[in-house]
């Protein structure tokens, strides 16, 4: 059974993605594995909270949000 998605949502989460690939080559978010132990944790550096914020406002506007708040734009 094929799934009907809306294209413009198809659209909306590839430019998603795409932003999210950038962010993290850009921040460098995923350079060391991951381990529980937080072996690594030295070696690895957080994204500055205003990097996050601006990750967070660049991806509501995608995806039609109030790029402040979060919250679903009135239709216009």
């Amino acid at each position: 059974m094929a799934m009907n998605v809306d294209p413009e949502r198809q659209r909306r989460l590839r430019e998603l993605a795409d932003l999210h690939a950038r962010w993290q080559a850009t921040h460098r978010v995923d350079d060391v594995d991951f381990t529980p132990e937080g072996a690594d944790s030295a070696q690895r550096r957080s994204p500055s909270a205003q990097a996050q914020r601006e990750y967070m406002r660049q991806a509501r506007e995608i995806m039609g949000l109030d790029p402040d708040t979060g919250h679903y734009r009135d239709a216009e």
